[in-house]
């Protein structure tokens, strides 16, 4: 992707970075889609003079607002058809995910964003889950801005040590994916814990004081 961007100056880089932005986080099936990528080489060509970086942080910004606002549409528009005519609906999953997300979604809109794959669905997770429009886009501006800006100043910064920087971007972000992973399994396993120790504490406060009955 580095030589092909390399052959096109200004206008066309723009157009190419915004568009695998869009793909990758738009569709909800992008999971191949090197939006990150394509920053971080925008970032860089910005330092060989090819693009202006202010305008190149500006449109890494807007398409990654834009990519999460199109994912949300898909998400509250067309996913409930398919899980209405699909087997993927009746699992039991789906519901509590959706539930779960619309009452404490939008901390994840944000941190999904830096994290590989999970950035392509998420939005049309949250659209899918009747997350609030309001909250959705106070993340999704949220997360845009600091996710695309320093990606895109990353790749200006390294210049040509570029291959380095996106392999330490790499590590940390199944670093952070890993420990999202194991600190969500832990904090479940400690939620049901506590219920059920309620409700064991329940059931015998209940039966205290009961008075026994002759026979």
């Amino acid at each position: 992707m580095t030589q092909f961007l390399t052959h096109f100056h200004g206008p066309i880089i723009y157009a190419i970075v915004a568009g695998l932005l869009v793909g990758e986080s738009g569709f909800a099936v992008g999971f191949f889609v090197p939006g990150e990528i394509s920053m971080v080489i925008g970032g860089v060509l910005a330092k060989e003079h090819r693009v202006s970086i202010v305008i190149m942080v500006l449109v890494a910004v807007a398409a990654a607002i834009g990519s999460y606002l199109i994912g949300y549409g898909v998400g509250r528009v067309i996913l409930p058809w398919v899980l209405e005519h699909t087997r993927v609906g009746r699992n039991p999953m789906i519901a509590k995910a959706r539930a779960q997300l619309a009452a404490r979604g939008g901390p994840a809109v944000f941190v999904a964003r830096f994290i590989v794959v999970v950035r392509a669905v998420m939005p049309a997770l949250a659209g899918l889950s009747d997350l609030r429009l309001r909250t959705f886009v106070v993340y999704d501006v949220a997360g845009g801005v600091v996710w695309a800006t320093l990606y895109t100043l990353i790749g200006y910064a390294v210049g040509t040590a570029y291959q380095h920087a996106l392999h330490v971007i790499g590590i940390w972000t199944y670093v952070v994916a890993g420990v999202l992973v194991v600190g969500a399994g832990g904090f479940h396993l400690w939620r049901t814990r506590r219920a059920r120790r309620r409700a064991a504490e329940e059931t015998s406060g209940e039966n205290v004081g009961v008075p026994e009955v002759d026979r």
